[in-house]
């Protein structure tokens, strides 16, 4: 067996839950590798499948494709595209899936030829699996994943991308339209981007900036925006919209510990950390650009009750809206309600207990 030079970069991996980031990126690698060849030297094999027969197949149409000399002189670029067997799937875990896997490993751990490279892109992949190492150790890889929405500050990850698109089309976000955009949509990117086409042609030539209402007009509820709506409804102590929400959630398979995580946890977080902040320092809620400010410069003891982005910067605009409503609420008992909080979310992993039940009499305990 020869041995393997991973500085000539013969292979390129793209992989990560964010399918349309994965695609587009790939597509991206792909057009960079081939840019001034021969576009009949490169070969796009299209990997999904539906069993592992088809993926067996799918591996030796790759390999045959690696060892086949280009047509013209110049570089050979294989992509193996959208593959969806290197997941933790029947298919992926399949024997047959794996052998046909690990000859395709034995090939490239021998070495591709000299201008030959392989891209391999993928929105389904486990990292604990053999190839996938193997790929992880001797590619330029690249990982695009949506945000864990139920991780404080995953709003600042999707910000750029918003801001990014919208720009392209000659549009802005007002900034609390930027917010309610990010919650109201689903943490895919492709899904993203088809709201933001939307709004350019619902704004038109003469209107280039996206309000709130805009948003609330034409964007509609997603999985993402439903956990936000259930945020809001326990702010507003409205149990029993919140009840509604959880219950079309569960419907729709949603896990009770995500909308807990995602949707109760934070909220009574910040509903608490916002009435001691607004107690303590006489913060007035009724503008957003005022409200940042005045967090901004609160002293250090303070500051540690603000949730941070991923970037640990301030995120503010959760506890703004936390500070809308956190009046309705006394202290004691939200200190209470989040001890009730920690207990319902241990019973939701540890226990027998029915997660809808558990749902409801925290909504409940919550608006009471």
């Amino acid at each position: 067996m020869g041995s393997f030079i991973p500085e000539q970069q013969a292979i390129h991996l793209v992989f990560g839950t964010d399918e349309g980031m994965v695609r587009e990126k790939a597509s991206g690698v792909f057009a960079a590798l081939t840019e001034g060849t021969n576009e009949f030297s490169h070969e796009i094999l299209e990997a999904g499948c539906g069993d592992s027969d088809e993926a067996a197949q799918i591996v030796r149409q790759v390999m045959e494709a690696l060892r086949t000399l280009p047509f013209f002189p110049g570089r050979k670029v294989v992509w193996m595209k959208n593959c969806n067997f290197l997941g933790d799937s029947v298919t992926g875990r399949s024997s047959t899936t794996e052998t046909a896997l690990d000859s395709l490993k034995q090939l490239l751990e021998a070495g591709l030829g000299p201008d030959v490279i392989l891209v391999v892109s993928a929105s389904e992949f486990d990292k604990r699996r053999s190839f996938n190492k193997f790929l992880l150790q001797h590619s330029a890889a690249v990982e695009l994943n949506k945000p864990d929405i139920t991780k404080a500050g995953w709003e600042g990850s999707l910000m750029p991308l918003v801001n990014k698109e919208a720009a392209a089309r000659g549009m802005a976000f007002d900034p609390s339209a930027l917010e309610l955009f990010i919650h109201r949509v689903s943490e895919s990117s492709r899904q993203i981007i088809s709201e933001i086409e939307k709004l350019d042609l619902f704004l038109g030539a003469e209107r280039r900036t996206v309000m709130p209402e805009d948003v609330e007009r034409m964007v509609p509820l997603t999985r993402t925006g439903v956990i936000f709506e259930i945020s809001r409804a326990l702010e507003n102590k409205k149990s029993d919209t919140a009840i509604s929400l959880i219950d079309f959630q569960l419907e729709r398979g949603e896990n009770a510990v995500t909308i807990m995580r995602a949707a109760f946890i934070p909220t009574l977080r910040n509903l608490l950390a916002a009435k001691l902040l607004c107690d303590a320092f006489n913060l007035k809620p009724t503008n957003f650009k005022d409200f940042t400010a005045r967090i901004s410069s609160l002293p250090s003891y303070a500051s540690a009750l603000i949730p941070l982005k991923k970037d640990g910067t301030p995120n503010a605009y959760p506890l703004f809206l936390a500070a809308q409503n956190a009046a309705k609420f006394k202290t004691e008992k939200l200190k209470q309600t989040l001890k009730e909080c920690m207990k319902a979310d241990k019973a939701l992993v540890s226990s027998s207990l029915d997660p809808r039940l558990v749902l409801h009499r925290l909504a409940i305990c919550s608006a009471s």
